[in-house]
């Protein structure tokens, strides 16, 4: 049985009136507040574009090994470049790989005459996600009647993390193994995501942190966007950085094909201050506020397993 996320159209809130926008950011908040993640569709991202960085993400990973190496991440304060399978993990052993794209350094980026109109195509499409994710923000600045700006003003400087993520094929029995995944079971640690999958499938979601995991089904014509531990943080728990996983597809047969997937890691500014925010005198903060910047070197430090991160930076929303 699938997860129980709201499915809600953008549209009005792109080309409505302010009753259209408080509506669709009513919405918005409420899956927010329940389970964590909402569906949206209509959210002026074609379904042409999505499929051409997915065709571009393939193009990319089916260079050789060694040629992506040549763009291996290990700069903790960048984020940016190659990771090759199994070099990340959260618990045991992800079996992926992945390119981290950012907005302002990427220097471990393939040259036009490797990958022509490689940087060029993914810098267009990230301008289209900051957009969409700053508009989603909105959204539950509204809800929350924290004023339309309220994430504008600790997002001046935002440089969130686009990740093309492939999975590649495999024997089902090595990922179901003690110790290996496709992801484990974890929260994402910045502000939200916004996660475009192919037909695959394998996401799964436990809204409740019960262990009670939910496939998270691909919706073709929508993003999926989830929140994650610093605007838990920040909203004192209103919404909900729920714990999500990739697990072996619903298909047959002891080869899984591969996946392909795209998060959008949304993050504040590195100097902010994560303090709840309280919205009556006598409501208790959940939190000590953390600053952004160190919170994230702290957890990319740990993922990407270069160096031992503070445990008091890392420790779950």
């Amino acid at each position: 049985m699938a997860a129980d996320i709201a499915v809600v159209s953008f549209e009005r809130f792109l080309n409505g009136d302010d009753n259209d926008r408080k509506a669709v950011a009513q919405e918005i908040y409420d899956a927010f507040s329940s389970v964590g993640w909402v569906y949206v569709k209509d959210h002026g991202i074609s379904q042409a574009r999505v499929d051409e960085i997915f065709r571009l993400a393939k193009t990319f990973f089916d260079l050789p090994l060694e040629d992506k190496l040549k763009w291996k991440l290990t700069d903790a304060s960048v984020n940016q470049g190659y990771t090759a399978d199994g070099a990340e993990g959260n618990g045991g052993i992800d079996h992926k790989e992945c390119y981290e794209h950012r907005r302002y350094r990427n220097d471990l980026c393939p040259a036009e005459d490797v990958l022509p109109g490689f940087r060029t195509t993914l810098d267009e499409f990230y301008a289209q996600c900051l957009t969409l994710g700053m508009n989603v923000l909105r959204c539950l600045a509204i809800a929350m009647k924290l004023g339309d700006g309220f994430f504008d003003r600790i997002t001046l400087r935002t440089d969130p993390q686009m990740r093309l993520l492939h999975y590649p094929a495999i024997e089902r029995k090595i990922i179901e193994q003690e110790g290996h995944a496709r992801i484990f079971p974890h929260t994402d640690f910045g502000l939200c995501t916004l996660l475009f999958q192919d037909s695959i499938g394998g996401l799964e979601v436990d809204p409740f942190h019960t262990g009670d995991f939910k496939p998270a089904t691909p919706r073709p014509g929508t993003v999926l966007i989830n929140i994650a531990d610093l605007l838990q943080r920040l909203t004192n728990d209103r919404c909900k950085s729920t714990r999500h996983r990739v697990v072996s597809p619903k298909t047959e047969g002891d080869m899984l094909p591969a996946r392909f997937s795209i998060p959008f890691f949304i993050h504040p500014d590195p100097e902010t201050m994560i303090d709840p925010v309280t919205l009556s005198a006598d409501e208790v903060k959940h939190y000590e506020p953390v600053n952004a910047g160190e919170w994230r070197i702290a957890h990319t430090m740990k993922d990407y397993k270069l160096a031992d991160a503070p445990k008091e930076a890392v420790a779950s929303a």
